[in-house]
């Protein structure tokens, strides 16, 4: 049903506003699905790796969100008429959509409870646990040093911070001997547990 396509760090996959016409299924990469107000504030609302769907949100057959390649990206695109009628006459793959559109309900509620409730040192220790284990889950990197792909800006962008907060809750998190930071700019995880109970990681 679909072709594949690749994005080059920093091309847009799909915009805010625009007709809705593909969706998108990752097959590499990193994709930051996010909303700008107008003032040119951003607000990242997920990230999105290999094996996740983007571009299926409307709003009055309009995407809701914006889609940008954090990464070089790669994805099966699919008409969206097309898919929804093949959708229709499978109740499988309906019923998998349902469960995707579920699982991405909990994680917003989850990011709300972020950036409602936890300090800024919270904040990005609980950003670095679960990206650590995305990643590991999804096999983007399960290596020591973990690359994290993306830059402070973006951290900032996805944890309601500003890039000097960022730098000084990883500042904080390194002096209390939870992570180290290597030349390269990776992050190493020095104590996981530690880690997610600064994070305030459920579970």
């Amino acid at each position: 049903m679909g072709g594949i396509r690749q994005w080059k760090r920093h091309e847009t996959l799909y915009r805010a506003g625009d007709r809705i016409g593909a969706l998108f299924k990752i097959r590499k990469g990193i994709v930051a699905v996010s909303q700008t107000l107008d003032d040119g504030r951003r607000q990242i609302m997920a990230l999105r790796v290999p094996g996740d769907c983007v571009g299926y949100l409307d709003r009055d057959g309009r995407y809701a969100f914006e889609g940008q390649a954090l990464t070089d990206v790669e994805a099966c695109t699919f008409d969206r008429r097309k898919f929804d009628a093949y959708v229709a006459q499978h109740p499988d793959l309906g019923a998998a959509l349902v469960e995707a559109l579920s699982s991405t309900l909990k994680q917003s509620g989850m990011l709300s409870l972020v950036l409602g409730q936890l300090r800024s040192t919270e904040r990005v220790a609980y950003f670095l646990a679960e990206i650590s284990a995305l990643y590991t889950e999804r096999h983007v990197s399960a290596a020591q040093p973990l690359k994290l792909h993306i830059g402070r800006h973006e951290i900032a962008d996805y944890l309601g911070l500003t890039i000097e907060t960022v730098s000084r809750s990883i500042g904080k998190l390194k002096r209390r001997n939870i992570i180290a930071v290597v030349e390269t700019g990776e992050v190493v995880i020095l104590d996981f547990e530690r880690l997610r109970e600064a994070g305030k990681v459920a579970g």
